[in-house]
């Protein structure tokens, strides 16, 4: 059942109180204020770098199972970028006022959301939960018109990819951090739709996926699947962000019952965070791409995990858990990630 401080949240109609998926319209009006002006600085400066970029609108998106060069992978990238770009120029108008920015995450996210047709793949698509972050930021400043065309490119991403049987992928997604994926971009597009309904269903994916995704002992499936860390930290900070949404409109996933392993799966991986323990990255995976990318030499596929992966996702944590602070400064999360989370 729904809690009910989340239940409340969009009991409002949308003319009265907007909703959001993260990031309230009276947090993002403090932001200037809260947010420090060394990461405030540093956010508007990347945003400056890129206000000028063109937007790469694309029918399809697709980099998963492909290797650097193959088959339009380039063209993706820039797309996907497209998506953060969203989230970063629409913090850094927020962070400085200056109306170049809200113009730029204004055209990505009405261009997106009028054109793009989503594919349900979440490994190619988890990005599209950063454009949703952005609109948080600059809805105020959209029409009637603009809002209800971002609530219906919402409503469609939602309904896909909180549907049950999943839409794209095998068996193991369903299990693996593709259903992590999913469950990000489905929690956003809900809670910014407004749905209660939508939202439910968001909440009871997440309770159901914890203990499908992570073992006994808080070993997540995709380690032992892929034997990498790097998989490991790519299923839980998409499960972090789900439930800091969920914190933010009063609804406590991270310590509900059901959930318990995910606190097991941080306190699991922290000594390799910490570099007191390390590991060989995709050693014994048995996912044949993970071979192919290791062949080819890919960065990341081989040596040992490098522990910087992990700040994001103890900067998550720490929002839940606050012993975690120290461990995510040291890991020096990126400014746009500390000036949002």
């Amino acid at each position: 059942m729904l809690a009910l401080p989340f239940a409340g949240a969009f009991a409002a109609p949308r003319g009265d109180t907007l909703p959001f998926a993260l990031t309230s319209p009276a947090r993002a009006a403090a932001l200037k204020t809260q947010v420090p002006a060394n990461i405030a600085a540093q956010v508007i400066r990347a945003a400056h770098k890129a206000v000028q970029r063109p937007v790469h609108l694309m029918k399809e998106v697709r980099t998963g199972g492909l290797l650097d060069g193959e088959d339009g992978r380039a063209q993706s990238q820039q797309a996907q970028e497209d998506w953060r770009q969203a989230r970063l120029q629409a913090l850094a108008w927020r962070l400085s006022g200056d109306a170049a920015y809200l113009d730029k995450a204004r055209k990505l996210v009405l261009a997106w959301s009028k054109e793009y047709q989503p594919s349900f793949s979440p490994v190619d698509e988890t990005e599209l939960a950063s454009l949703l972050m952005g609109v948080d930021l600059i809805q105020e400043r959209l029409n009637a018109g603009e809002l209800a065309q971002f609530d219906a490119f919402c409503r469609t991403l939602a309904g896909g990819y909180l549907s049950d049987p999943v839409k794209v992928g095998g068996p193991s997604t369903a299990r693996n951090n593709w259903h992590s994926h999913r469950i990000k971009i489905g929690t956003a597009a809900a809670c910014l739709s407004g749905d209660a309904a939508l939202v439910a269903r968001a909440r009871d994916r997440f309770m159901a996926h914890v203990p499908r995704n992570i073992g006994q002992g808080g070993v997540p499936f995709d380690f032992e699947q892929r034997d990498a860390l790097h998989y490991t930290t790519y299923s839980l900070e998409p499960l972090l962000t789900a439930a800091l949404m969920a914190q933010a409109h009063g609804d406590d996933w991270y310590g509900a019952a059901g959930a318990q392993r995910l606190k097991e799966a941080l306190a699991w991986l922290a000594p390799y965070a910490q570099g007191k323990q390390t590991h060989e990255e995709f050693a014994k995976s048995a996912v044949p791409f993970d071979r192919k990318r290791v062949a080819a030499g890919q960065k990341g596929f081989t040596g040992n995990w490098e522990r910087q992966g992990a700040a994001n996702v103890y900067l998550l944590a720490s929002r839940f858990d606050a012993s975690y602070a120290p461990l995510a400064r040291e890991l020096q999360p990126p400014a746009w990630a500390l000036a949002l989370f």
